[in-house]
């Protein structure tokens, strides 16, 4: 069905679980993968005269260093599967923005990512980079939450409707 599934990574835990699931959901329907990584790096621009040249270096080579790291765990987990895997970084700091025109460049058909587990009021003051993408995406999202963050939550509530009957 799908043939070429866009991988977006932030590097965190929750995103290296989706995309364990992803290379996995990729091998079963022989699709290949684009791992994708945004390194947000404000404007070199906006801090003029500010910065030292060498206080600058540091800031384009941190995201750098991460992307080798982030991407280079999505290559291997698609090597050891046998799952075609290129992979791209891009700067943005709009990283769905990104994550929609990388999958419209290289013509994915379906972008497979990791939502958080925050929700409520954080994720609303925070914003949901997952959501801005499933809202103005035109390429379908397969949204990945680990079984556990549900476990969490109706854990929660159903403490909170304890404390309510008591």
């Amino acid at each position: 069905m799908f043939q070429h599934i866009l991988l977006p990574t932030d590097g965190s835990q929750l995103s290296r679980d989706a995309a364990e699931r992803a290379v996995a959901f990729a091998k079963a329907g022989n699709a290949r993968i684009t791992a994708l990584y945004a390194k947000s790096v404000g404007s070199t621009e906006n801090y003029g005269d500010l910065i030292e040249p060498e206080a600058l270096e540091r800031l384009m080579v941190g995201p750098e260093v991460k992307s080798k790291e982030y991407l280079g765990f999505i290559k291997k987990l698609c090597k050891d599967a046998g799952v075609h895997c290129t992979a791209i970084s891009v700067f943005s700091d709009t990283p769905w923005e990104a994550i929609i025109n990388a999958a419209d460049d290289h013509d994915c058909d379906l972008i497979f990512m990791s939502k958080h587990g925050r929700g409520g009021l954080s994720s609303l003051l925070l914003g949901s980079e997952t959501y801005r993408v499933l809202t103005h995406s035109g390429v379908p999202v397969l949204v990945y939450r680990p079984p556990e963050i549900d476990a969490k939550r109706r854990k929660a509530k159903a403490k909170k409707r304890e404390k309510k009957k008591g």
